[in-house]
C-alpha cells in the first residue's frame, strides 16, 4: 500500500513537469491542424464555385457529342434528369424497399423521363440517350463489382 501511494504521488509531483514541454507542442500542432483544415475548406469551396470540377458542363458536352443534341435539347435533357434525380437517389437510398420494389419505382421513373423527352428529343436521339444510360449503368455495375447478376 506504501508503494501505491509512493508511486502515485510522484506521478501527480513529476506528471505537470515532464508534459509541460509536450502541451506546447501540442498546442502548436492544433494551430497547424487548424490552419490546414481552414485551407483545405478555403479550397474546396473555391472549386465547387468554379464549377466543382466541371462535371456538367462535361455531361452537356457528352450528351452534344454522343447523342448529337442542340444546346436547347441538352438543357431539356438536363432539366429533366435533374428534376427525377431526386426520386431517383431516394428509391435508391431506401433500405425498407426490396431490390424488386425499386426495380420497379426506377423503371416507372425511366419512363415517365422518357414520355418527357418525346416531346424534345427524336426517336433517334431517344434510342442514342437510352443506350448511353445503359453503357452508364454497365460502368455503374463494373465498379460496384457485381455486374448485376446479369439482371437488365
Amino acid at each position: 500500500m506504501n508503494f501505491v501511494f509512493y508511486l502515485f504521488s510522484h506521478i501527480l509531483f513529476f506528471f505537470p513537469q515532464i508534459f509541460e514541454e509536450d502541451r506546447e507542442k501540442i498546442k502548436h500542432m492544433k494551430k497547424i491542424l487548424v490552419c490546414m483544415v481552414l485551407a483545405m475548406t478555403v479550397f474546396t469551396v473555391s472549386s465547387f464555385a468554379q464549377g466543382g470540377g466541371g462535371g456538367a458542363e462535361r455531361r452537356k458536352q457528352m450528351l452534344k457529342d454522343s447523342i448529337g443534341l442542340t444546346d436547347v435539347q441538352v438543357d431539356s435533357v438536363m432539366a429533366v434528369t435533374q428534376e427525377f434525380g431526386a426520386q431517383r437517389r431516394d428509391i435508391m437510398m431506401d433500405q425498407s424497399m426490396s431490390a424488386d420494389d425499386k426495380k420497379a419505382k426506377m423503371t416507372d421513373i425511366n419512363l415517365k423521363i422518357k414520355a418527357r423527352l418525346k416531346g424534345t428529343l427524336t426517336d433517334d436521339q431517344i434510342a442514342k440517350w437510352e443506350a448511353l444510360q445503359q453503357r452508364q449503368m454497365e460502368r455503374m455495375r463494373n465498379r460496384q463489382g457485381g455486374g448485376g447478376g446479369g439482371n437488365k
